[in-house]
């Protein structure tokens, strides 16, 4: 009740803005680009923005008063955490000026659904809780549906109070602007109360609830329901009567892309892996592209921003005419639309026990995880580290640098090991990361339970206000997942051991192990055997039982261990890797692949650090090998990168539209394509003011090529530029 009546004094007294051209009210600060803080989940700096750019260290020093560090020091959600940690273990648990995500905002990862919001509007949504508060008895039921009532009633005051700040705006304006700014104020004292009517009333409805959202504290990875499908029917409508042309339409579509690049907990040159997702088909086969799923590709070409993450979704019978649209789009200043397959992701969800129905609702939303507006987000809270446990498990439990001593019940690789033995031990230990990372998960997930609730954002998922729950507790599925990356370098490592070790036998496995530990120096000739072993990517029939196998290595453990603790959903398997394959690279010491320490891993489970040798098909046939339904419920990424002409001509254009077509249908489930060039890349490096349009996609994330860290923009430029 607190944080819904912190949020409702915030929306009816914060400083209000528009931009000169803005058609879309509703900003997440008082000036563009400000940077909140929601000091009741947690104060520090966020590992991700300062790990992808170390320059931001210390962007929170001096920022916050120290009376208000000191009040909510222990007060909000992950102080409340650490005392709860003391307490369990007697081991004091300091604040530290950086933190993760998940101790500085809500779990983030999800779509609402605003089709209820759009068919009664914010009073209809309103009249529906004080219904059931009327029936409500118990204490709980009552805090939160008067909390979901203080949020709406937030939501609607801010929207009037929109209303007469625009047409205040409109009366110091002029000529087109001033009727632009009477009519934005119009719509939003219209949706206040009311549900709207028109395509532009409809959208500022829309647009008003996900910037809500994200300042009631949801930082990363939002996506607003599937945007083109719930306002289709106004755009429908006002096309009939005369209301709205294609020009105005398209104009309001960019103008809702730059709105969403915009919001940011964490300043624009931030990116939260936003969300909006387009097309896709029903459970019948039937194609939902429409008019508007055309003007949103359109208007990402034009603004070429990194954010919102434009997605598709591509089915058998999707309009190849949309489909080359989306090619042709990719190869302008873009990396997008980014696409899933309808073929795969619906029998992934319901491999999970998702219903058919809903399971073709989804939407990605964040990285590359998929949810399901208003029925499901995305959690992670386990996880493996699959070239961790292969380390452990050929030193001994001892690791490269001889710092841990193995449990005395901790299974060895003795002198005679076998490869089985090594596949063996490695699994150990990646049943313990399971164990542990999952008991750690199930913390803090608690701790999100417990003191994360967001009123507001839960009365856009199903069931809560039925149920007088947060979503936290109440939403249809309750679907998490065990997140792994550095898959094919586990893959390349295995077969490089495999075939150098146990089949050549041109070398021992502890010599593997020394070679690693000096990092190849003085090793360099059983490094060119380690790199020539086959690697994933390059279609290896003899890697395909390898795929198999590492992934029963994590699906084994995490099927038997995991369980949602709600109401005892099995976990799905999940592959994101954001900057982690330079980040973490670094940190990572030599690998039996031939890897060297430091350089990156692999971004994406297509293959290893420049690795692809043997053309776009073989990476194909390649990600082929993997099981997406029964070992990748929750997502995979894939990372791939085409020539400027593969694009750029029509008949080029046309294989690569063939070749994805072939990959979606046979059940690729993901792809992210940049289409640059290496010679585009370096001229962008050595004179970046000419190259400020130019975004690429990284592996989890997308950017201005320019604004990325010299390390990721090599990591990009080092992928296979295939042609056709």
């Amino acid at each position: 009740m607190s944080k819904a009546r912190a949020l409702r004094e915030h929306l009816r007294t914060v400083t209000l803005f528009v931009r000169d051209h803005d058609l879309l009210a509703g900003s997440i600060a008082e000036r563009p680009g400000a940077m909140p803080l929601n000091v009741e989940l947690g104060i520090a700096e966020c590992s991700i923005y300062v790990g992808e750019n170390p320059e931001r260290r210390g962007y929170l020093k001096g920022a916050v008063p120290p009376e208000i560090h000191e009040y909510w020091l222990d007060r909000n959600m992950w102080g409340r955490a650490r005392a709860l940690r003391r307490d369990e273990t007697g081991v004091e648990q300091p604040w530290t000026p950086v933190a993760g995500y998940k101790q500085t905002t809500n779990q983030g990862h999800l779509s609402p659904s605003y089709r209820e919001l759009l068919a009664v509007g914010i009073g209809g949504i309103l009249d529906r809780i004080r219904d059931r508060m009327s029936a409500a008895a118990d204490p709980e039921s009552l805090a939160f549906l008067a909390a979901a009532e203080d949020a709406m009633c937030g939501l609607s005051e801010w929207a009037e109070r929109y209303g007469g700040c625009l047409r205040e705006a409109a009366g110091r304006a002029s000529g087109a602007r001033a009727r632009e700014l009477a009519r934005m104020g119009d719509n939003c004292a219209k949706v206040a109360t009311l549900p709207p009517n028109t395509f532009h009333e409809a959208m500022q409805l829309v647009w008003l609830a996900q910037q809500a959202i994200h300042i009631e504290g949801h930082g990363y990875s939002c996506t607003p329901d599937r945007i083109d499908q719930i306002l289709y029917p106004y755009y429908l409508a006002d096309r009939k009567a005369g209301r709205l042309d294609d020009e105005e339409a398209l104009a309001l579509c960019a103008n809702f892309i730059l709105k969403q690049r915009d919001n940011t907990v964490w300043g624009v040159e931030h990116n939260l892996t936003q969300g909006l997702c387009l097309g896709g088909s029903t459970p019948a086969g039937e194609d939902l592209t429409n008019e508007l799923s055309w003007m949103f590709i359109t208007a990402s070409g034009a603004m070429s921003v990194p954010e919102p993450l434009v997605w598709i979704r591509w089915h058998e019978r999707m309009d190849p005419a949309f489909f080359d649209h989306c090619l042709k789009n990719l190869a302008g200043t873009t990396c997008f639309p980014l696409m899933m397959s309808d073929v795969a992701v619906p029998k992934m969800f319901m491999e999970l026990g998702v219903s058919e129905e809903d399971a073709f609702e989804y939407v990605p939303v964040g990285c590359n995880e998929i949810g399901i507006p208003g029925k499901a987000y995305f959690n992670p809270n386990a996880g493996v580290g699959y070239l961790t446990a292969l380390e452990l498990a050929i030193t001994g439990g001892r690791t490269y640098a001889g710092t841990r001593t193995p449990g005395d019940d901790e299974p060895v690789v003795g002198p005679d090991a076998s490869f089985d033995d090594v596949v063996r031990i490695a699994s150990y230990h990646m049943r313990r990361q399971v164990e542990g990372s999952y008991a750690s998960g199930m913390k803090t997930l608690s701790m999100q339970m417990r003191w994360g609730h967001t009123p507001l954002t839960s009365c856009f998922f199903d069931g809560c206000i039925d149920r007088a729950r947060d979503m936290v507790a109440a939403t249809k599925y309750n679907i998490l997942s065990c997140s792994g990356s550095s898959f094919a370098n586990m893959v390349d490592c295995l077969a490089a051991l495999r075939e150098v070790v146990y089949e050549k036998r041109s070398a021992t496995l502890g010599r593997v192990v020394e070679a690693c530990r000096a990092n190849f120096v003085g090793h360099e000739a059983l490094r060119q055997e380690l790199l020539d072993a086959p690697k994933h990517g390059n279609d290896e029939p003899v890697l395909r039982k390898l795929v198999t196998l590492v992934e029963r290595m994590r699906d084994e453990p995490m099927k038997e261990i995991c369980r949602d603790p709600r109401d005892g959903t099995r976990f799905g398997n999940t592959h994101v890797v954001r900057s982690g394959a330079v980040r973490r690279g670094k940190s990572v010491p030599a690998t039996p692949d031939g890897r060297l320490a430091g350089q990156p891993l692999a971004s994406s489970v297509a293959s290893s650090y420049a690795t692809e040798r043997k053309g776009p098909t073989a990476v194909v046939n390649s990600i082929l090998m993997l099981d997406p339904v029964k070992s990748w419920q929750s997502g995979y990424n894939v990372n791939m990168r085409f020539s400027q002409a593969a694009l750029t001509d029509d008949e080029n254009r046309g294989k690569v539209a063939s070749l994805l077509n072939s990959y979606f249908r046979r059940g690729g489930q993901e792809m992210q394509i940049n289409c640059v060039s290496s010679e585009t890349l370096r001229a962008a490096q050595r004179n970046p003011d000419e190259y400020r349009d130019i975004v690429v996609r990284v592996a989890g994330f997308s950017a201005f090529f320019v604004d990325l860290q010299e390390d990721i923009q090599e990591e990009v430029i080092s992928r296979t530029e295939h042609g056709m």
